[in-house]
Order: structure tokens, then C-alpha cells, then sequence
């Protein structure tokens, strides 16, 4: 390129400092101002949308400087030095090429800078102290009017969050299509459902994110979280107000899903289980003890089969193939809900005094676990109180969140079934989702499996399961 006059632009968002100024219009005047004083232009480097402030690589401006440390540039023109650098440190290795071959830089707004002298080096280093602090405070205005914005309920800016659109006006309105979508995911995990069954669902039909992609379970949680489905305005995690965002949910629909999305024990016991349609669900009729699923396989070339088993050590407990009890309690449930008056329990949807019902079942179960936690910290820390007197604790606990678990699981069944006559059963049974099916297992009946006798051959014995119904009222 040899010794040459080069022009530098960037685009940038900050309207203050030649905001929205665009790469032709920095150019038209970078090269104007060439002009006038006889110079040409060998090359024009540009970076894109890349803050001179925010420590991001520029790949033209690092290219153009390389080629100033090699003394290939006599000159550099720019709009404003911003355009340039607002970072003291990158400003000090401009100066030191600019210095050692003697480069000068030319702007529109802020003039000739020989950074070759002490009295250019001056002006420059003021300019970039001005710029830095320009930014840092750029920085909490942003923040304190997204504050601002969000005390009022307003949208802070950004993408516009999947369920949602803009009218011609402007204006923030729900997007029928996919407004569809946020109820019935939020739906789905008040009646029993996985984030990764509407991940799949989602998927699956083909329904893309607000940005065109597929949906991951951080996508769906962070959907199914959202305070604005319910036309409430958050900042920071704490609600501010209502939102200009029209509700597409209710009020209580959102808060029950979001407890449920973020109940701790979910995570470790509920997304494991749901894998399988009796785990967690059955009890040892040795010892009470829920029984677990597990995998072993035969021989090295066997497939693995899974099995139930109850997590108590030592002999005399309950085993048993998963296979055939599941097919076993898959057509006992199924003659059931052919019985007259059975489809009534699971028929009506869930009505608004049931999902606030839902809302204080789930706070009642987190009360329990924060005060079981809180017990489990106060003996860690005085030893008190005793093993024996934390184990008393334990067991009424558990026992007030089993009987919690159980009217949640009534409540989240109501509607499955709702639309399906008797005959129908078997076909909707055989569709169902492993959640939907847990849904009524986990409502209706209280299973117990007996170990086997030592004497007794290996082979399902039906007689061993023992079905203890639950009774509501309807």
C-alpha cells in the first residue's frame, strides 16, 4: 500500500456521539475533507456495530493498526477520535505507532491531532478520558431507565418475547398464534407436565422460538417463568407493577406453574421419575419405602432391562421386572376408568378456585421445606436437635408433604380426560404421555408390591401387587 491516506469508520448505536450515523455518511465526509486538502484515499477499514469501548476485537481497526506499526499508513481520517477508541489502553499503542512513523489522524468533528507531538498526545488522551467517561455513564443511565421502565410496567427494549407482537401503532399486543402456545405450556406443567414433553411437542409440530430456532428446556422454563404472560412487570426478580404487556395467562395460572417450574425437589425427584410410569409410585409391602427403577442386563449382549426395586438394604424387600406390572396396572387402570362414574373424576377442567387451591398447596410445600431446612441447619450447627428428635421431624414433614403431593395430583388431573367416552379409554390410554398416565395412577390408587418368597418361582405373580383405592368427592 506503501505510504498512503486510509479512512476509519464504525458503526455506532450511541446517538449522542453520532448515533445512528451510518458507514456512507462517515465516508462522504472523511472523503470530502481528503479532497480539500489534495489527499487520496488507498483503503477504507470499517468494523461493524463493534463498541470502540467494550473491549470487543476490531478486526479492520487491528488490521489498520498492524499496518501503521509497519509505517505503511502516512494518515488516518476519521469522523470523530470515538470513532477511533475510547479505551485509554488501546489509545496509548495508537500513539506509540502513530509517534514512531510520524502518522497523523485527521477528523471531521474534532480536527487535526499529531499524535507525532507531546501537545497532540495531550488533546488526544483528553478526548479518550472524555469518551471513557461518557460511557461509564452511558452505562447507568441505561440502567437507571430500564429502572424507570420497568416501576412503569413499559418495555424495556430488546426482542419482542414469544406470545407477543406490535400492532401498526406500536403498540404491545398478544400474538394469537403463539399466545396459544404460552397458555398451553403453562397448562401443561399445572396438570403433571415436563418441560422436555413441550420441548418435544413444540418441536416437534414445528413451532419456532420468537427468533426462528428450536426450543430448548432453558427456552420453555424461561416461556413458562415469564411474569409477563400475566401482565406483570419485573425488574430484577422483584415484581414492579403491572405491565403493558396484556396478560395472555391468568394470575394464578402463572404463579402456580412458576412454583412448580422452580420447586427445588422437582429437579431431583419428579423429572427423574417421569421417565417411567410407576417409579416413585409404588411402595415396598415390606417396609413402605418408595420403590425405585434401575437397569441390568442379562448378559454382555442383552438389552438392559428395567426393574423396580425398593431402595432398602438388606434381604426380605420388594422386586420386580418392570414390564409386566406395568402392562398389570395399565389394564386395571383402564377397566377402571370404563366403569361408570370413574371418567367424572378426571372430566371437568380445572376451574379458578381449584388452580388458586394449586397456588396454596404449592406454598404450603415449599414452608414445609424451608422449615425442614431450617432444622437441618440448626443441627448442623449446635447439634440440636438430637438425630432421634430430627428424624421425628422428618417423618411428620414428609408426611404433610405426602398428603400435599396427593390433593395436588387430584387437582392437576382435572380435564385430562375431559371430551373421552368409556370406549374410548384403551385407545387414549395407549397415546398418552408417561405423564398423563402418572397423573391418574398417582390420583386414584396407592400400590404396594410384596416381596417375593424364597420358595416362589421367578415369574409375575399379580397376586403380590396390592391396590388400595382413593376416595374424593365429586
Amino acid at each position: 500500500m506503501g505510504n498512503s491516506t486510509v479512512i476509519y469508520c464504525r458503526i455506532s448505536k450511541d446517538k449522542k456521539e453520532g448515533g445512528g450515523l451510518g458507514v456512507k455518511r462517515q465516508e462522504e465526509d472523511c472523503r470530502r475533507l481528503a479532497e480539500t486538502n489534495g489527499w487520496d484515499v488507498a483503503r477504507v477499514y470499517v468494523d461493524n456495530d463493534i463498541s470502540a469501548y467494550s473491549g470487543k476485537a476490531r478486526p479492520e481497526y487491528l488490521e489498520m493498526l498492524a499496518a501503521m506499526r509497519e509505517g505503511r499508513i502516512v494518515r488516518i481520517l476519521a469522523w470523530h477520535t470515538d470513532r477511533l477508541h475510547r479505551s485509554p489502553i488501546e489509545l496509548e499503542d495508537y500513539i506509540s505507532a502513530s509517534e514512531r512513523h510520524g502518522i497523523a489522524t485527521h477528523t471531521v468533528k474534532a480536527g487535526t491531532i499529531d499524535l507525532a507531538t507531546p501537545s497532540g498526545q495531550a488533546i488526544a488522551r483528553t478526548l479518550g478520558a472524555w469518551a471513557k467517561y461518557e460511557s461509564d455513564h452511558k452505562s447507568e443511565r441505561i440502567k437507571r431507565k430500564k429502572l424507570e421502565l420497568a416501576v412503569d410496567g413499559k418495555f424495556s427494549g430488546g426482542p419482542i418475547p414469544f406470545g407477543y407482537s406490535r400492532d401498526e401503532a406500536g403498540r404491545i399486543i398478544p400474538n394469537k398464534e403463539q399466545a396459544v402456545e404460552v397458555l398451553k405450556a403453562v397448562r401443561t406443567i399445572i396438570n403433571g407436565g415436563s418441560i422436555g414433553s413441550i420441548v418435544n411437542d413444540l418441536n416437534g409440530r414445528g413451532v419456532a422460538t420468537s427468533r426462528g430456532g428450536h426450543w430448548t428446556s432453558t427456552a420453555v422454563r424461561n416461556m413458562v417463568m415469564r411474569s409477563t404472560n400475566a401482565g406483570i412487570a419485573m425488574h430484577k426478580g422483584k415484581e414492579t407493577g403491572k405491565s403493558e404487556f396484556p396478560p395472555i395467562v391468568s394470575e394464578n395460572e402463572w404463579r402456580t406453574a412458576a412454583r412448580i417450574v422452580k420447586d427445588p425437589s422437582r429437579r431431583t425427584q419428579f423429572d427423574a421419575r417421569i421417565k417411567h410410569m410407576l417409579a416413585g409410585l409404588i411402595l415396598c409391602g415390606q417396609c413402605e419405602a418408595r420403590m425405585k427403577i434401575s437397569s441390568r442386563s442379562q448378559s454382555a449382549s442383552a438389552t438392559n432391562r428395567n426393574y423396580y426395586k425398593c431402595p432398602t438394604k438388606g434381604g426380605g424387600h420388594a422386586f420386580q421386572t418392570a414390564a409386566p406390572l406395568e402392562e398389570f396396572i395399565s389394564d386395571v387402570v383402564v377397566s377402571y376408568l370404563q366403569q361408570p362414574g370413574s371418567l367424572a373424576l378426571f372430566g371437568a377442567p380445572a376451574e379458578r378456585d381449584e388452580l388458586e387451591r394449586m397456588t396454596e398447596l404449592q406454598q404450603q410445600a415449599v414452608t414445609l421445606r424451608e422449615r425442614l431446612d431450617g432444622y437441618y441447619e440448626e443441627a448442623a450447627k449446635t447439634g440440636s436437635p438430637s438425630p432421634a428428635a430430627l428424624a421425628k421431624i422428618e417423618s411428620s414433614i414428609f408426611a404433610e408433604l405426602e398428603k400435599i403431593e396427593s390433593q395436588m395430583s387430584h387437582a392437576r388431573g382435572a380435564g385430562i380426560l375431559a371430551g373421552v367416552a368409556p370406549d374410548e379409554i384403551p385407545q387414549w390410554w395407549n397415546q398418552a404421555s408417561v405423564e398423563k398416565r402418572r397423573m391418574v395412577i398417582e390420583d386414584r390408587m396407592v400400590i404396594h408390591i410384596d416381596p417375593v418368597r424364597k420358595a416362589a418361582p421367578r415369574v409375575f405373580d399379580k397376586s403380590r401387587v396390592r391396590i388400595d383405592w382413593k376416595t374424593y368427592a365429586v
